[in-house]
């Protein structure tokens, strides 16, 4: 088995449980674990388990967010045949799951234009401005804020996630 540091990569809970376990992935030089219902896996196989990226055997400098500059983490296919991280898809109003069980594709077809022409203050602030624009943002909810973010830099910033 896998030494695994840190915890789910969608929800960062480090608790299994019996009925919702932990699953590794046992891709080479893959860090994802995950629960089971936080990336839609309707049986935990006795054998070993791959996420979708390990599973589709792309090629991994193809595979990218498409909602965020990040290649690692819990990644599903969208509609349009690209990546993306569930926790994004989660947190973007617009994203939703083709199948909300095994929640997968993630459709992406309903996002609006402008969530892409966004600049993300975190990327900005981070000296990763060429990143900055990429993928799609979210606006700070706060009263007056008028600040973009990526979904999965503000999980990071808050300490609720494991990516790079």
């Amino acid at each position: 088995m896998k030494e695994m540091v840190g915890g789910c990569c969608v929800c960062s809970d480090e608790r299994g449980w019996s009925e919702n376990p932990l699953v590794y992935c046992d891709g080479q030089q893959c860090n994802v674990a995950v629960h089971q219902a936080c990336y839609g896996i309707l049986t935990v196989p006795s054998g070993p388990w791959f996420c979708r990226k390990c599973e589709s055997q792309e090629r991994t400098a193809r595979v990218r967010c498409e909602m965020c500059p990040l290649k690692e983490g819990a990644l599903k296919r969208t509609d349009t045949g690209g990546w993306c991280h569930v926790v994004c898809a989660l947190f973007i109003p617009e994203a939703w799951f083709g199948n909300v069980q095994t929640m997968e594709p993630i459709i992406l077809k309903g996002l609006p234009p402008e969530r892409f022409n966004k600049v993300c203050y975190i990327c900005e602030e981070s000296n990763r401005a060429a990143k900055a624009t990429s993928g799609a943002c979210m606006q700070c909810n706060k009263n007056g804020c008028k600040f973009h973010f990526h979904v999965t830099w503000q999980v990071l910033k808050l300490g609720l996630g494991e990516y790079p």
